[in-house]
């Protein structure tokens, strides 16, 4: 970027500064409100709010995902910095992603992200120094943009995606964020219609290589465990995935009577529910067996609920194998907005989802594509499934379809690895001393 428009940008950054702090009383007013009223910690809260803590190295690539799922893609993204000799450094926002991070990629520089305050951005950006940026799917902040801008760090969107909702909100600031998106380095987009979104905001470097989340799916080879556990391929599966708070209620809240000849299986997103999932089934009339508490299955009333960490991908694998139906969560009434179903789909399972998929825009559209996902609504959650049930054929129908969706949304990584190389060369981007 060149010297007259980094000066613009440090003017406007000074000047968007200025105004943020006259906000700072309204921030810590909030802060002070989750942490009292609501009686939530914010993990991370000095660093975020100082953009300080423990030493960063200097001259790398910030990779920022905000949550758990964004995480996840960084897998894609890391062997290109090191292909370019460059360090990658990680950051994310919230509690669930600095587990991930510490749990995935425990060797790499971890840090939180700073919230979008002067002095926040300012002090992370002189602690870490990073020669690039690149922010994860839709993680958009004007003042830390700015502040890239200003000092000529380049910063790179990969996996971006943007509703129409977010497009119309942020294009009614025309001032504001086509200037922002002009400075972008490269937007890497999912689809051509997230594309021409960002196009619309004022990027003038897309591209489009599809969906990294297909890639990064790998179905499990086999299923030991669960069959350890009792869970064979002699009677069909009904396997609730990565359930939430609530949702297994939907599911099984009329009864267990319908799936008499069949096993049934909970594997809750945060395993720590274990016990309230096991007071539902008792509930139900059923027998729960925790997992976590050495439970083996040993009856046919016995609901085996999988409260470990890391048994979810065999899991689909059995489900598959005994031709039964994965009901995946997130969308059934917790208000996630749906986890990811191509998981389940990989694996050949009976794909089934909720009603609230709003934060799986791309993996849905490829298994709606192939007609490979059944979309419950409120109300009809038990017929459907009845249905379903009753059906084999179709259930075997809907797993094939479902695995070949998937595996037609491959290739996003290889188009990526090119798009980045591409784009550090043109940026210059080569190992040595920080800007």
């Amino acid at each position: 970027m060149g010297g007259d428009r980094r000066h613009a940008w440090r003017l406007r950054v000074q000047a968007w500064s200025a105004a943020i702090a006259c906000l700072a009383p309204a921030v810590v007013l909030a802060v002070a409100h989750r942490l009292w009223i609501r009686r939530r910690a914010l993990v991370g809260l000095g660093e975020k709010l100082a953009g300080r803590g423990p030493r960063l190295p200097r001259g790398g690539v910030v990779v920022h995902g905000v949550s758990l799922g964004e995480v996840a893609l960084m897998r894609a993204v890391i062997p290109a910095i090191r292909r370019a000799g460059l360090v990658p450094v990680l950051t994310t926002s919230t509690e669930t992603g600095a587990a991930g991070l510490e749990k995935s990629f425990p060797q790499e520089a971890r840090a939180f992200w700073p919230f979008d305050l002067p002095w926040a951005v300012g002090g992370f950006l002189a602690r870490s120094r990073p020669r690039a940026v690149i922010l994860l799917e839709a993680e958009f902040w004007p003042l830390a943009l700015a502040a890239c801008h200003a000092r000529g760090i380049p910063v790179l969107v990969v996996n971006g995606r943007a509703s129409p909702r977010s497009t119309d909100r942020l294009a009614a600031l025309p001032s504001l964020t086509r200037g922002l998106f002009s400075g972008v380095a490269l937007v890497v987009a999912q689809t051509p219609i997230y594309g021409a979104r960002f196009r619309r905001l004022g990027a003038r470097r897309v591209a489009v290589t599809g969906s990294l989340k297909a890639d990064l799916v790998r179905p499990a080879a086999a299923a030991p465990w669960w069959e350890a556990h009792g869970i064979g391929s002699d009677r069909p599966l009904l396997l609730l995935a990565s359930t939430s708070d609530g949702e297994e209620a939907n599911v099984l809240g009329r009864g267990l009577a319908p799936w008499a000849g069949w096993r049934i299986a909970i594997v809750p997103r945060h395993p720590e529910r274990g016990a309230v999932i096991a007071d539902l089934v008792e509930r139900l009339g059923g027998i729960p067996r925790r997992t976590s508490q050495g439970g083996q299955v040993a009856g046919d009333a016995d609901i085996l609920i999988a409260d470990e960490i890391g048994r979810l991908g065999e899991g689909y694998r059995r489900c598959a194998e005994s031709g039964g139906i994965a009901v995946v969560g997130g969308g059934l009434g917790s208000g996630r907005g749906g986890q990811n179903m191509l998981e389940a789909a990989a694996a050949g399972c009976c794909t089934v989802v909720g009603w609230d998929c709003k934060a799986q825009p791309d993996p849905m559209a490829i298994l709606r594509a192939a007609d490979a996902v059944v979309e419950l609504v409120p109300g009809q959650v038990a017929p459907v499934l009845a249905a379903l049930a009753a059906d084999r054929v179709r259930r075997s129908d809907l797993g094939r379809r479902a695995q070949v969706a998937w595996s037609a949304g491959r290739g996003a990584i290889v188009r990526l690895d090119r798009h980045l190389g591409a784009a550090f060369a043109r940026c210059g981007l080569a190992p040595g001393d920080p800007p």
